[in-house]
């Protein structure tokens, strides 16, 4: 595993991540792992090079919807480094992999020795993260199943090597907040039209562009807003 995998950690400063390669932990995340519950107190920050990781909202009966998806990326903990004290919600391993993790508290007085050079990498992030839960509010609200399934996937591959998606329709009804029948008929209508197939919680995209047609805007939006993080830094900096 190679910690340039993940784009925030591609970003860093020379000087930050020559101190903080000493202290990486390359850990392998199962799917189901979750990393923290809601209202629990997290030590450590994770950044995924091939993990995906889920970040659910439990409501109080024991329902949960996915309010974002975050990959190779990004971070997950990104609420510590703006002063809270415990986790908000659920992050939980959606797609089996690796990341690297590093305690809180190296990350906080990185960010006081660094000043705004590191403040403005991982603000940035904080904006796209924002732009991809409203747009997924927006998404589950507005648009059908069929579109949603499409900018899941689609996200998921945008995250991962491959077009092979390890995802049960159980799963995916979990992420959506829907019931597991509708994802059931949404997947099997893309099968139909030659977008994808599925078999024993393995998704296999046939046809990418399939998928982007029959998907809403939300995944575009996503997408650019993530695209730009990608850039190199003295251009970051410039936002």
């Amino acid at each position: 595993m190679t910690a340039r995998r993940n784009t925030l950690l591609e970003l860093l400063p020379e000087s930050v991540y020559a101190n903080w390669k000493f202290e990486f932990e390359y850990v392998d995340l199962p799917m189901g792992k979750v990393l923290c519950e809601p209202g629990s107190i997290v030590s450590h920050i994770y950044f995924p090079t091939s993990a995906i990781i889920s970040w659910v909202h439990v409501l109080e009966n024991g329902a949960s919807t996915e309010i974002a998806m975050i990959g190779r990326e990004g971070l997950v903990g990104f609420y510590l480094l703006s002063g809270a004290a415990h986790s908000p919600n659920r992050a939980v391993v959606q797609i089996a992999g690796q990341a690297i993790r590093i305690r809180l508290s190296s990350v906080l007085a990185s960010l006081q020795e660094e000043g705004m050079s590191l403040q403005k990498i991982f603000l940035r992030f904080n904006q796209v993260l924002i732009t991809q839960m409203a747009q997924m509010a927006v998404c589950n609200r507005h648009h059908t199943l069929d579109q949603q399934l499409c900018r899941l996937l689609l996200l998921t591959l945008d995250r991962q090597d491959g077009n092979t998606i390890n995802l049960t329709h159980e799963m995916i009804a979990n992420m959506l907040g829907v019931r597991r029948e509708g994802v059931t008929n949404a997947a099997s209508r893309l099968m139909k039209e030659g977008g994808i197939n599925y078999s024993r919680g393995r998704i296999t995209v046939l046809d990418t562009c399939e998928l982007q047609k029959r998907s809403c805007e939300c995944y575009t939006v996503v997408k650019k807003a993530y695209d730009r993080l990608k850039e190199v830094p003295n251009k970051l900096m410039k936002y």
